[in-house]
């Protein structure tokens, strides 16, 4: 039978009343006849005009049904027949999504979900896929009416390293089902894990999928919080003293009732320390290890008793000094005498600053190069900006080290020549908020030199510079120095170091990802101060570009499974636990902490993560479905109909042509 896709065109069907008005409004022009006399016309009387009706009836009826085809083709014609009626069970397809995070190997979930989704398979008709989810998905089996090809792939199902997501999941599963299909159904298998499951949603009853939920994992479940658990939080390998490691380790307690337990460090293929531990209800308590620095490359902290998850119980870690610490000098290419005197004294000051050891400063200018260029993957924790001035400026430095800023590092600038040029350079770059006066002492050295004042003493520089340490400190001479007072933003600015009147002899910025930007008014050679030859130089200098960070011992990469890490050639991709070597970095692999919680959601609380709706009846299907029907387009045939009317109304409709009559 024959329908419209757009029924509202047949509206225009009205525009029918023009070929009729025009045909009813036509008067016939008469022939001109010429004759020689009137003498032989016989008068004739003329008729009256009364109502008129349409002239040529033929053309009318052409024209109108030129109209109607018009008016059908726009109304979009199809002809439309139900297709043969497809079985039952083709209608109805299932998908089995089955949860393989880490949480999944704890507290028999991965064994009971194999055991569950088995069963399943049996109750189920027509076509069933198979899906596996985690920190991503996996099609293992696409939708197929042989429900038997499920049940070995099921059986070989292993739990992944990454932390679970999901929502992927959720999103994808939409996508999988057969347009046409009546019945959708999922069943979702999985322990539903708080960690992993509070912020997944997906509208199932907006979608037309009815799901099941199967909850497995819930052994010792009692009111959301499953029993039995202990945790390895943290580890981390630090200096104990000459020749000595100590391994620091965090061990948590999940469960609401003291424990006690071994903690073991195996390392050299052997146990070669335990410690008991008792642990509070629901709370974390420290293990120390202390081994000869040198006799082990790696280690694995383990708790030696077993629980219903046994993930968490291991935590592998290298016993290695950590990578040292890259510094680098910015410069003008100009070479300059008091620059080079500079950059000496500091490049050794930085380079002596750590040890042989964890605490390690290694000049690079190649990454400090590169920075300069604008590449952001490299790695310098200190650069040095030497005589800033118009150079600066030219090269259009404000936004990389405004980038190296905000991504943690550390800065250090001294003025050049002239001076107001270097203070001008910095305020427009965003760096420094004071504003510049003049530079006292002149260009030659003063016998009275200017002396630094007593340090605060709730100050971390107070802390550092005591007894004699501070006496060589304040006994240090600044021959010349730029005065400075506070302007517009100075609040955003610290002043750790004055002289004898107040005045500001270090300008300290911090920002909000750690990042620190020290300005000195001074240079750091002999011609503008006599630190640099003074014992107080080191500390100072090291205290005011880190802010006491020294203290933190920088560690070898940590990352949880799952994630990646750029080298030089190759990336690492993080897959299992362990302790692995990538390129000149020694890397730490650990499971995500957020499978270690043993909290999972209610099937009440589900409901909200599927639009609030409830679990479905998965033997029927969720919405009523029409029959299949096939639509054939008519449009090309309705086209070629109002061609072929209208070229015969034009060759029907065209003047005749009168011949001339000649006297």
């Amino acid at each position: 039978m024959i329908e419209f896709g757009q029924p509202a065109a047949l509206w225009t069907a009205l525009s029918i009343g023009l070929p009729i008005l025009a045909h009813m409004a036509y008067r016939r022009v008469s022939e001109k006849f010429y004759f020689p006399s009137l003498r032989f016309i016989r008068p004739s009387q003329i008729p009256r005009t009364g109502k008129r009706t349409p002239s040529d009836i033929p053309l009318l009826l052409l024209r109108i049904l030129l109209f109607i085809v018009l008016t059908a083709l726009l109304a979009d014609p199809y002809w439309k027949s139900e297709l043969n009626s497809v079985p039952s069970e083709s209608q109805e397809e299932t998908i089995l999504a089955i949860d393989l995070s880490p949480s999944m190997a704890g507290w028999n979930g991965l064994k009971e979900a194999k055991e569950k989704s088995l069963t399943k398979l049996d109750e189920l008709t027509g076509s069933v896929a198979l899906l596996t989810f985690g920190h991503s998905t996996t099609e293992v089996q696409a939708l197929t009416p042989n429900i038997d090809l499920l049940r070995p792939k099921i059986e070989s199902l292993e739990h992944s390293w990454t932390h679970g997501n999901p929502q992927l999941m959720l999103d994808k599963v939409s996508k999988m089902f057969t347009a046409s299909t009546k019945h959708k159904k999922l069943i979702i298998v999985s322990d539903f894990q708080r960690s992993d499951w509070q912020t997944a949603y997906h509208d199932m009853e907006k979608s037309g999928i009815s799901y099941e939920i199967v909850q497995v994992g819930q052994k010792t479940l009692v009111d959301g919080r499953r029993k039995n658990n202990l945790s390895i939080l943290e580890a981390r390998a630090v200096p104990a003293g000459p020749s000595k490691v100590r391994v620091w380790t965090v061990i948590r307690n999940w469960d609401d009732e003291m424990k006690t337990v071994d903690v073991e460090l195996f390392a050299g293929g052997e146990v070669q320390s335990t410690n008991a531990i008792s642990l509070p209800p629901l709370g974390s308590i420290q293990s120390q290890f202390v081994v000869p620095e040198g006799d082990f490359a790696k280690a694995t902290v383990r708790i030696s008793n077993d629980d219903e998850f046994l993930l968490d119980n291991e935590r592998p870690l290298w016993l290695k000094a950590p990578p040292a610490r890259r510094f680098g000098f910015w410069m003008s290419e100009q070479e300059d005498d008091e620059t080079d005197e500079e950059k000496s004294f500091l490049k050794t000051a930085v380079a002596s600053a750590g040890d042989n050891g964890w605490n390690r400063w290694v000049w690079d200018q190649d990454q400090a190069d590169g920075i300069r260029l604008g590449d952001d993957q490299l790695s310098v924790e200190l650069l040095m900006v030497l005589g800033v001035s118009t150079w600066f400026e030219e090269e259009s430095l404000s936004d990389p080290i405004l980038a190296f800023l905000n991504n943690g590092g550390s800065v250090l600038a001294t003025p050049g020549e002239p001076y107001s040029s270097s203070v001008s350079v910095l305020k427009s770059a965003g760096l420094l908020n004071y504003n510049f006066i003049r530079v006292a002492g002149g260009a030659n050295q003063t016998r009275n030199p200017f002396r630094v004042a007593a340090l605060d003493e709730d100050s971390q520089l107070a802390d550092v510079f005591a007894g004699k340490a501070a006496r060589d400190l304040y006994l240090s001479a600044i021959h010349r120095f730029g005065i400075f007072r506070t302007g517009s933003g100075a609040e955003e600015v610290s002043v750790p170091l004055r002289d004898r009147e107040g005045r500001p002899l270090a300008l300290v910025k911090n920002y909000n990802a750690g990042g620190r930007f020290v300005f000195l008014p001074f240079r750091m050679n002999t011609g503008w101060t006599d630190l640099p030859l003074r014992n107080s130089f080191l500390p100072l200098l090291m205290e005011l570009v880190q802010g006491g960070k020294d203290n933190v011992i920088k560690g070898w990469p940590v990352l949880e499974a799952g994630e990646a890490l750029k080298g030089a050639e190759n990336d690492f991709l993080a897959e299992t636990p362990g302790a692995y070597r990538f390129e000149d970095q020694w890397v730490e692999v650990i499971l995500s902490g957020t499978e270690f919680t043993p909290e999972t959601l209610s099937i009440s609380q589900l409901k909200e993560s599927f639009g609030n709706a409830a679990q479905k009846d998965i033997a029927k299907p969720l919405v009523d479905s029409e029959p299949d029907v096939e639509k054939n387009p008519l449009w090309v045939w309705f086209a070629l109909l109002a061609s072929s009317i209208l070229i015969i109304e034009m060759l029907w409709s065209r003047p005749l042509s009168l011949t001339t009559t000649q006297t």
